[in-house]
């Protein structure tokens, strides 16, 4: 029964929002008052059949419109499926993966470094994090003069607003992922 709930009340809150209905409108089209129709929306009360009934109605929607699960917007992407952006003549590559969002406040990279090669990365503002997930080779990041030697199947955390280096250390390509979390 709680699934149904939340079901009903995230498709109830989505339609209304993709139509930019206030509560209030919601209300008057469906003749369901703005309290019970706060209180599905937050999935703190149970409606009726009839309500959803009135509300579909109101919506000009089918009932299960507001009782099915939304599609799973899902798809699988190749790393480099985008073109890189490039940095120290070609030699550090960065692929776009997840980019920025205001509502997840992190984006994510893949990042190819040949060997020898090294990155100078730019201080973050605010209060980020970096996530280095080393996939293959070796790499040393360097954060206020502290390096860090992350290898294949580890991963490194650091305060991202300070001056901050990439050095590719292994003999072979290095590979990692990127994710960088901005907290606010």
């Amino acid at each position: 029964m709680k699934q149904e709930i939340c079901t009903v009340s995230a498709n109830l809150k989505s339609l209304r929002e993709a139509r930019n209905l206030s509560l209030d409108q919601l209300a008057e089209l469906t003749k369901v008052s703005k309290s019970m129709l706060r209180q599905i929306e937050s999935g703190k009360s149970s409606p009726t059949i009839a309500t959803i009934w009135k509300i579909a109605n109101g919506l000009r929607v089918s009932f299960s419109t507001l009782l099915k699960n939304p599609p799973v917007e899902a798809r699988v992407k190749p790393y480099k499926e985008d073109a890189p952006l490039t940095g120290e003549n070609g030699a550090y590559r960065i692929y776009p993966l997840i980019p920025f969002n205001p509502e997840q406040a992190m984006e994510t990279y893949y990042v190819e470094m040949d060997a020898g090669t090294t990155f100078h990365g730019e201080p973050h503002e605010g209060n980020v994090h970096e996530y280095i997930f080393v996939k293959c080779g070796t790499v040393q990041v360097t954060v206020q003069g502290k390096s860090f030697v992350v290898g294949e199947d580890e991963f490194l955390q650091f305060h991202a607003n300070y001056p901050h280096e990439y050095s590719n250390i292994g003999e072979g390509q290095a590979a990692m992922l990127m994710q960088i979390s901005y907290l606010g």
